[in-house]
């Protein structure tokens, strides 16, 4: 079985995967990994036509996303280009050939989720399930070892990894394969990445941290400079966290680390805004209010140029720890300003997952 997702964009608009990102997963983690990716821009009628006509021709199922407004619009093209079909609903069957029309964003994922996925186990009879390893940080070749390793023990099993801001998902796929097999493939991932495993299911990392915050009674208190409030962001998606977050702060001059955290003068003038004698100041002022028990705080250069102190862009000190001790890591991450800030506050998760277990 072949899967195929077509997706047309008005390139007008700004676009960047994730318009359709939650859907494709849904189908993944069902049984239905998307094979192959194309995106065609609204208008091109020729490119679309040629397109429809090759996927009917070398995928079974079609899964055909654009914005809702356009769904319509496309729904009749297909029509015509696949003859004697009527495609009014989200369902079209051409023989053995299927074409799905989904719109973009929440309101595609909950089709599919409700509608689509249902649909499709029930025409292929599919029993199908899976297990999960969440890891964090993992060096690329560490993973491609262990991987090779857990692949030639459960030859029966289907096991992807997928990695996003140093965030690692292994889902380990399986129907007809002994569960020994299985159980034994996971077993293989999460002790040769143990370091770097923070779950043994599909629990997310900002999720992790919340229970366990919770499980333990700590209240968190998160101070952020260039990652600019993207650590309290993540774990404020997360429902009932008040419970465990007391405070967040970004502080993001240097007036505002001495002023709201307590950091020296002199640390900031001799060792720089970046650097692990802030971080851990930042830290240590957290402390000091008495409201926390935990704490976490960050300081780098997201780029694209550095500070007037010529530290290299990508360097960036997270500090985590409690009242007996704070611990600051330093990290040189690559990429782009978003790039750079998106690990570094991945790492940060995972340093206060670490920290709190």
């Amino acid at each position: 079985m072949k899967n195929v997702c077509i997706v047309v964009r008005n390139k007008r608009k700004r676009f960047s995967g994730g318009e359709f990102e939650e859907s494709a997963q849904i189908l993944s983690d069902g049984g239905f990994p998307i094979d192959k990716y194309l995106i065609l821009a609204e208008g091109d009628a020729h490119e679309f036509a040629q397109t429809i006509i090759e996927c009917k021709n070398f995928f079974d199922n079609i899964f055909l996303f654009a914005e809702q407004e356009r769904l319509a619009e496309l729904r009749g093209k297909v029509c015509e280009l696949v003859k004697g079909s009527s495609f009014e609903g989200t369902v079209l069957e051409a023989g053995k050939k299927c074409f799905f029309a989904l719109a973009f964003g929440e309101e595609g994922s909950t089709l599919v989720y409700g509608e689509v996925l249902p649909w499709l186990k029930e025409k292929y009879s599919v029993t199908f399930a899976s297990v999960f390893v969440r890891a964090c940080g993992v060096p690329k070749d560490l993973l491609s070892k262990v991987l090779e390793e857990a692949r030639a023990a459960a030859k029966d099993t289907a096991i992807e990894a997928e990695e996003k801001d140093g965030d690692v998902r292994i889902r380990i796929s399986y129907s007809d394969a002994p569960k020994t097999q299985v159980d034994e493939a996971q077993r293989i991932i999460a002790g040769g990445l143990n370091d770097y495993v923070y779950a043994i299911d599909d629990t997310p990392l900002n999720k992790r941290v919340y229970e366990l915050l919770k499980l333990r009674g700590q209240k968190l208190s998160v101070a952020e400079s260039f990652t600019g409030g993207g650590v309290a962001s993540s774990l404020i998606e997360i429902p009932g966290v008040s419970e465990v977050l007391f405070e967040s702060i970004v502080a993001y001059e240097n007036g505002s680390k001495r002023r709201r955290l307590g950091v020296l003068a002199e640390t900031l003038n001799e060792q720089g805004a970046v650097s692990d004698e802030t971080a851990y100041e930042m830290a240590a002022g957290l402390l000091a209010t008495g409201e926390c028990s935990v704490v976490l705080s960050t300081t780098g250069i997201a780029g694209p140029a550095s500070d007037n102190t010529n530290k290299p862009v990508g360097l960036c000190y997270i500090a985590a720890g409690t009242k007996e001790a704070i611990y600051v890591y330093k990290y040189m991450f690559k990429g782009t300003r978003a790039q750079i800030t998106h690990r570094a506050i991945t790492q940060a998760l995972f340093l206060l997952y670490k920290q709190i277990k």
